[in-house]
């Protein structure tokens, strides 16, 4: 059992709150839509609306809140939103109204966009040197095993189907995170970092970081293919049986648990970061071949192309994760690190805002040409990755030596 716990100190508390945390967004993940549309009353298309309007807001709150964390430090501000989104997060309970559902879901989502952006900054802050990528590989790991347990907790609800066991389990993932933000408080407190002159908005000036985000956003869209694209090509576009679709997330959500640690080791600095990514891109490339290949093969051979594609895909997502934590960290200036986390929060939020409609577009709407059309970019990305690392690096050493 020890063997499965991180080596005392601060990392294990943040284990625990990401844990608790996460088995809360796994019930939500899986109630939620039913909830607003069976319980509330709320139409598919105003759910939608809804969710992508806070989104939105939610883009906007990533970097001021980093930029508090710098200035007056990351663990209680963290504590701090995450009991209030948990307070907001009641109000769903009592909603009964569009407007009321928007209003409820832009704060929560405004708090979590910015409690994320602080966790990183917390992370930085407790974390030092290449420990820091083993730290949020084995936060990963912990996000994918909550989320799955968070996940049958929600299927409890589903099959009662009662407006009360529904709202059982809203009352549930606040209780959760209320339990994860106290548990945070063991944490040691890191200490504000001091003012300095120049521009206030340094993480936004820093083109090299920018252009290494804007590729990690681009490359990021893969985490929708499971999600969103598979299910939907599984079932319309392949003689594979319906519960074949739920194989691909059952193998990614198992490899990302298990080896998402293993994969980190060897990722050291941004060189081998930006080499990871490079290989991520190749494999999802050979992955995205193999998801079209599941079309032509009956039931039998669908099902086995399947859990070979999706077993590559998660090897290019333990890498592409794995460069990204490390890329993410030592791109940025120690001295600003909750404001660069914001801007590096902000690039994923853009990614999975964008990434259903281009499976939409490309996979489940060109078919076949789609899948290597998509392919084909994950890999033009991931070869992208390693000039424009180094020309980032570059850039980050000349400020670091003339600071």
């Amino acid at each position: 059992m020890r063997k499965l716990l991180p080596a005392p100190g601060p990392l294990r508390p943040l284990a625990l709150a990401t844990l608790l945390s996460r088995v809360g967004n796994g019930l939500l993940m899986t109630i939620s839509v039913l909830y607003f549309t069976r319980v509330v009353g709320l139409s598919i298309a105003q759910v939608g609306l809804g969710l992508t309007v806070a989104g939105l807001f939610g883009l906007l709150a990533s970097i001021p809140f980093g930029h508090l964390a710098d200035r007056r430090g990351p663990r209680t501000l963290f504590v701090v939103l995450s009991l209030l989104m948990s307070a907001t997060a009641v109000l769903y309970i009592v909603i009964g109204t569009f407007w009321q559902f928007l209003a409820v879901a832009t704060v929560v989502v405004v708090l979590d966009r910015g409690s994320n952006a602080v966790r990183f900054a917390l992370i930085a802050g407790v974390v030092q040197g290449p420990e820091r990528v083993g730290a949020r590989a084995y936060l990963r790991s912990m996000t994918n095993i909550g989320v799955t347990a968070g996940a049958g907790l929600g299927a409890i609800a589903l099959s009662f189907g009662t407006a009360t066991s529904y709202r059982l389990m809203f009352g549930l993932y606040v209780v959760l995170g209320v339990i994860a933000a106290l548990v945070v408080l063991a944490v040691p407190r890191v200490a504000p970092q001091p003012r300095t002159d120049g521009p206030v908005w340094i993480a936004l000036r820093d083109r090299g970081y920018l252009a290494v985000g804007a590729l990690n956003a681009a490359i990021s869209i893969h985490y929708s293919v499971i999600d969103v694209a598979i299910p939907l090509w599984v079932v319309e576009h392949t003689d594979a049986p319906h519960w074949a679709a739920a194989v691909p997330l059952i193998v990614n959500a198992a490899g990302v648990a298990v080896l998402q640690v293993r994969a980190s080791r060897g990722i050291v600095d941004t060189t081998s970061a930006a080499r990871a990514t490079r290989t991520a891109g190749l494999l999802l490339l050979a992955s995205m071949v193999l998801f079209a290949a599941a079309s032509a093969g009956a039931a039998l051979v669908a099902v086995a192309v399947l859990v070979i594609a999706a077993s590559v895909q998660t090897a290019g997502e333990l890498l592409q994760s794995s460069g990204s934590f490390l890329l993410g960290f030592d791109l940025a200036l120690e001295q600003a690190q909750g404001q660069y986390q914001g801007v590096w929060n902000t690039s994923t939020s853009v990614s999975s805002m964008v990434a259903p409609s281009i499976m939409a577009l490309l996979p489940l709407g060109l078919g076949v040409p789609g899948w290597i059309v998509l392919g084909g970019w994950f890999a033009l990305v991931g070869v992208l990755f390693v000039p424009v690392v180094r020309w980032a690096s570059g850039r980050r050493l000349a400020v670091a030596e003339r600071g």
